[in-house]
């Protein structure tokens, strides 16, 4: 019966020392001084519990989207812990039979992997700014994870974007008459107006599309024509993707085309041109024939 691997590479961690002093300075590191929270959660505060990793749960995955650290940098995140002790807490909402998690799924797994390995009581408790089970709704625990994550971490593509729609439905019900949702959430996250209506753009985006977005095969406002069109001819782009010309005039054009056979011609029409090889015969006085060669042999090596 074969058993599953863990992660951890426990040699790395064999002169596990105690925590070190709480370093108040280090707390400010990584801070996004240009992204507010609307809840003012101060995760810098000095009203912080010790709470018992076991009575810990995730929040729903349809609240918490996000993705788990690579295992490089988890591995990372542990040694920190052990180094400079927990630069952040958690963010937590008290429930009937325990604590969801709100802020710091990545920071509590580093805990209990610090706790496997050591059995140090230390790391059975983790600090943690706690929301009372009346202090907040479910919209406003929804929206903590979004926020805590958008300052605390780089996030894909595809998180921004989802984080950009959960913002948007709430506080388009919340606004006041004359405000304009984009610009309210563009002041909360750092980020333009342009930036927000273009990530709420990306709604109808095939999710594959935004694998190539991280990998920089295409920039948002490609993405943007891209989600404009019909889901199957998206498939069929994707699918096609490696003889794809990702251009954005093209991408334009592709609009006015009703047929996916057309639309893919046209993608990869440019490319071709690329590749079409025209004889040109002209006549010059022999006595320029030299300094028209001059002249061609230049052009030829800015092509």
């Amino acid at each position: 019966m074969s058993t599953k691997k863990s992660i951890i590479n426990k040699d790395r961690f064999k002169n596990l020392s105690g925590m070190s002093a709480f370093d108040k300075d280090k707390r400010q590191e990584n801070r996004k001084e240009n992204a507010k929270s609307r809840f003012d959660i101060d995760v810098f505060s000095n009203d912080i519990s010790q709470i018992d990793i076991n009575k810990l749960t995730s929040a729903p995955s349809e609240w918490n989207f996000y993705s788990k650290l690579p295992e490089e940098k988890f591995l990372e995140l542990i040694e920190s812990i052990e180094k400079n002790s927990l630069l952040h807490p958690v963010v937590l909402w008290e429930k009937n039979d325990g604590y969801m998690i709100l802020s710091g799924h990545n920071r509590v797994r580093a805990y209990k992997a610090l706790y496997e390995m050591t059995k140090d009581e230390k790391y059975s408790k983790i600090p943690a700014i706690v929301k009372r089970k009346d202090d907040i709704d479910e919209n406003t625990a929804r929206e903590i994870i979004v926020d805590t994550n958008w300052i605390q971490r780089q996030l894909t593509t595809y998180e921004k974007t989802q984080s950009i729609l959960q913002k948007y439905v709430r506080i388009k019900s919340e606004k006041k008459k004359g405000e304009k949702t984009r610009d309210l959430i563009a002041g909360q996250l750092g980020i333009s107006g342009r930036m927000v209506q273009n990530y709420l753009s990306l709604n109808m985006l095939n999710s594959g599309f935004f694998e190539l977005i991280d990998e920089s095969v295409i920039n948002i406002k490609m993405a943007v024509l891209l989600a404009k069109l019909p889901d199957q001819t998206q498939k069929l782009i994707l699918k096609n993707k490696d003889d794809i010309n990702f251009d954005v005039n093209l991408l334009k054009k592709a609009s006015e085309f009703n047929k996916d056979e057309e639309i893919l011609e046209l993608l990869r029409k440019d490319e071709k041109k690329e590749d079409e090889l025209i004889t040109l015969k002209v006549k010059i006085r022999k006595d320029k024939k030299d300094e028209f060669m001059k002249m061609y042999n230049d052009w030829l090596k800015t092509v």
